[in-house]
């Protein structure tokens, strides 16, 4: 029971086999991305690899070598018999004698060579092939000639040295037979007796024929003998192609691997969603595939696989939030257009699922945003922020999302963008969130400044939108960092790549004379009201009312953008211009420009200024109203329907609105 108690369960042993086998699957899946990633390192490393194993087989010094095929035969001296079997050879000795410092040296005596027998030993190699009694000796030497006649030196040396050994010592038995048949007939002189003498003389007679024999055995003594004879080689032994290429490949490809780990180590920027959980523990909300974003993301269709990853999207943080009325911060960890993309698709998103959704456009340097919407250039949150405007005014409303506004950039980012930071963006925000389900803020990388920090104060969660490979590790954790100081959680990252360039966008409309504020429509003081002045901006024709029929190709083609209509004369100066004759055609009437245009309002003027205007134009006079009435059609300029750039040219005092 206790062996029990402490085993491990099965159910538990197979979960932790499962988290290792994913674990390791996981680490494969990694290498192989980096090296997909870092193929053109493990490439260049392979070719430099070849390219050395080709320079080293030019440049190293030619090696030739030539074989001589020696069969040896059994001597005397192979178990101290004369039996001649073959398997009294020992072959593996015999090796080892060809080598030789005695064969070396008879080798450099019939050569005449320089080499000392050492450096001739040394260049010897023996293969002894199995089951057989051949000897293949090997020579490498500097030059062709040198190394067949080396050969076929050394396996004469090797015979004539196995020969001499042998000879020797049937020469030492016979030298003992010698000796003992002297010391017998010196007996034999001194033996009296007949049988003794005898006996010593049929000694005598077999020591004689046994020394006979080995006279013979003397004479007829053979080492072996040479089967195949050294050949001039026809091409270097080493270095060789067939050698030196592969080696060289191996090597470089293992070089390059170990190259391609540490760069990619090293590397400081994003590739991968992948490396975002496993370096900076920061969960991945969407990943849009690269091949998706290689043309260029926009407003993407409802129904498309990157677009179903935003509304899940929506859905995590409609869950997450929980009821209430919240502001989404999105922003960049890097400079670029993918936090425009990013809250232009999520605020379309929350607009779909039925919420009431803005979108505030607080990156001033952008309008990316807002040409998704298809949103035409206006007043916007620069105006408001500079106090021209009220935030009302300036809210687009879009008939693809009924749901879904906006509040563009606006005319006047360049003066407003000190404004992000103030007290007059908190106000704006908490107005906004008293009225709208989700407030999504495009704001600015946090590479680029304070003013995503300040923006993430008055938000409750921030996404973190991070495109590869721009962004940086580094990049990523400070501007993680900075927003979880200002107390808004950071939900996690939403990964695309790099949108730089990739971004359909209309073609740059002319720019205004002057950078001026925009003027306010006066209202009269009766009903009925005039109608908006916006009017034919909430009107006009959006790309969302296109979603539908749109692909995942690019975002859709933006329909004409349409300007609302000329604002009537607020001051007493306007006025007069009505009463004045048409010109003829062709001729261009000369108007002298506004007096606010040309003076100017302050950006810190106090809103009470405006409302003393709208009262002193308030009492305007019947006659006045009359006269507006019967004003000639061709007397009131009509602003032109695209603000083109060769009435802007013919009128450089004329400000269109």
């Amino acid at each position: 029971m206790l062996w029990r108690s402490h085993r491990p369960s099965a159910k538990g042993s197979r979960s932790q086999m499962d988290a290792t086998a994913t674990g390791g699957s996981r680490e494969l899946a990694e290498y192989l991305a980096m090296l997909k990633r870092r193929w053109w390192v493990v490439a260049a490393a392979a070719a430099l690899g070849v390219a050395l194993a080709a320079m080293l087989v030019v440049v190293m010094p030619k090696t030739y070598s030539a074989f001589t095929v020696v069969n040896a035969t059994p001597t005397s001296l192979d178990s101290g018999s004369q039996s001649g079997r073959q398997q009294d050879i020992n072959l593996q000795t015999e090796a080892q004698r060809v080598r030789s410092y005695s064969v070396a040296e008879r080798v450099a005596r019939s050569l005449g060579t320089k080499a000392t027998p050492g450096e001739l030993s040394a260049s010897v190699s023996v293969n002894v092939p199995n089951n057989s009694t051949v000897l293949y000796i090997t020579v490498e030497a500097s030059t062709a000639d040198g190394a067949r006649s080396r050969a076929h030196a050394f396996a004469q040396a090797y015979l004539d040295d196995r020969r001499d050994s042998a000879t020797n010592v049937l020469m030492g038995q016979m030298s003992a037979l010698e000796r003992q048949i002297n010391s017998l007939s010196k007996q034999l002189r001194t033996m009296a007796d007949k049988v003794q003498k005898n006996l010593v003389v049929a000694q005598m007679q077999a020591l004689n024929n046994k020394a006979s024999d080995l006279r013979v055995l003397a004479a007829n003594v053979s080492p072996g003998q040479i089967i195949t004879d050294a050949r001039l080689p026809s091409s270097p032994s080493d270095p060789t192609l067939m050698k030196y290429l592969p080696s060289g490949l191996v090597g470089g490809l293992l070089l390059g691997v170990v190259l391609a780990i540490l760069l990619d180590r090293t590397d400081k920027r994003v590739r991968t969603a992948q490396d975002i959980e496993r370096v900076l523990d920061l969960p991945v909300l969407v990943d849009v595939p690269a091949k998706r974003g290689r043309e260029g993301l926009g407003l993407l269709p409802a129904r498309s696989r990157t677009g179903q990853s935003f509304h899940e999207l929506s859905h995590v943080l409609t869950a997450t939030l929980g009821h209430g009325n919240h502001v989404l911060l999105v922003t960049g960890a890097a400079p670029g257009r993918g936090g425009s993309l990013v809250a232009a698709n999520l605020a379309a998103a929350l607009a779909r699922t039925g919420s009431d959704v803005l979108l505030v456009c607080a990156d001033l340097n952008s309008s990316v945003a807002g040409e998704l919407l298809g949103l035409p250039e206006g007043p916007g949150l620069s105006e408001v922020l500079l106090g021209w405007a009220e935030a009302r005014e300036v809210i687009r409303k879009n008939h693809g999302a009924p749901t879904l506004s906006a509040i563009t950039v606006g005319a006047n980012g360049e003066l407003a963008a000190e404004l992000l930071q103030r007290e007059q963006m908190t106000k704006l925000i908490g107005s906004l969130r008293e009225n709208y389900r989700f407030t999504v803020i495009e704001a600015p990388s946090t590479e680029l400044g304070a003013d995503a920090q300040a923006l993430a104060d008055l938000s409750d969660a921030a996404l973190m939108v991070v495109e590869i490979p721009l962004a940086r590790y580094a990049q990523i954790r400070d501007g993680v960092r900075r927003i979880d100081r200002m107390g808004a959680a950071v939900m996690g990252a939403v990964v695309l790549p790099a949108q730089d360039d990739k971004v359909f966008s209309a073609p740059p409309r002319p720019s205004l004379p002057a950078r001026t504020p925009p003027p306010l429509r006066e209202r009269p003081a009766t009903p009925p009201a005039p109608p908006s002045k916006y009017q034919a901006i909430e009107e006009a024709p959006t790309v969302l009312d296109m979603v539908a029929v749109s692909d995942e190709d690019g975002p859709p083609r933006k329909g004409r953008r349409h300007r609302p209509e000329p604002l009537p004369p607020a001051s007493t100066e306007d006025s007069v211009r009505t009463n004045e004759t048409p010109l003829p055609p062709g001729q261009d009437r000369q108007v002298a420009p506004d007096r606010s245009v040309v003076q100017g309002r302050s950006p810190g003027r106090s809103r009470s200024a405006g409302h003393a205007r709208s009262a002193e134009a308030a009492p305007r006079t019947e006659g006045t109203h009359r006269a507006d009435a019967a004003r000639p059609a061709d007397s009131a300029r009509q602003a032109p329907a695209d603000n083109s750039s060769e009435e802007t040219a013919a009128h450089p005092k004329v400000t269109w609105t």
